[in-house]
C-alpha cells in the first residue's frame, strides 16, 4: 500500500504553504486549505500537477493578500475571512444541490472565487506559469 500523504517538492515560487498529494480526496481534484496545506489527488498526471498546484496557490495568495489588496477579513481574522467568504462559496459551487442557487451557480472553472485564484496565480508565477495554465484556468 502506498503513502496516504506525500509532500510535493520543487515547484518554483511556492512559499508559505506545503503541497501534498493524496488518494484520500476526489479523483482529479485539488484544494487549498490555508494554515494546513495544498492537497491534490495522487492520480493527477505529472503534466497537470504544475498547473493545478499553481491554481491552488492562487487561492493561498487570495488568503495572504486578496485580489488588488481586498484581503478578506471576518471578526478580525483573515483565516476566518478566507474560509467563510472565499472557501465555502467555492466549495458550495461544486455541490449539485446547491449550485442552482444564484449565489453559487455556474461552472466551477469560471466561478468568481476561481477567477480570483487564477488571476493571482498568473500574476505571481509569470514566466514560471505552466504552459497550459490558460487553457484550463481562465482569468475572465
Amino acid at each position: 500500500m502506498g503513502k496516504v500523504l506525500e509532500k510535493i517538492e520543487n515547484i518554483e515560487l511556492l512559499e508559505g504553504i506545503r503541497v501534498f498529494q493524496t488518494k484520500w480526496m476526489m479523483s482529479g481534484s485539488g484544494i487549498c486549505l490555508p494554515g494546513i496545506g495544498i492537497f491534490i489527488h495522487s492520480d493527477i498526471p505529472e503534466l497537470a500537477k504544475k498547473r493545478i498546484v499553481q491554481h491552488e496557490y492562487g487561492h493561498f495568495l487570495d488568503y495572504k493578500s486578496g485580489l488588488n489588496g481586498d484581503r478578506k477579513r471576518l471578526l478580525g481574522s483573515y483565516l476566518l475571512g478566507f474560509y467563510v467568504l472565499i472557501g465555502i462559496p467555492s466549495f458550495l459551487n461544486l455541490i449539485s444541490g446547491v449550485n442552482p442557487l444564484p449565489a453559487f451557480s455556474g461552472d466551477h472553472r469560471t466561478y468568481w472565487t476561481e477567477i480570483r485564484a487564477n488571476r493571482l496565480a498568473k500574476a505571481h508565477f509569470g514566466n514560471f506559469l505552466a504552459d497550459d495554465f490558460d487553457r484550463f484556468f481562465p482569468v475572465a
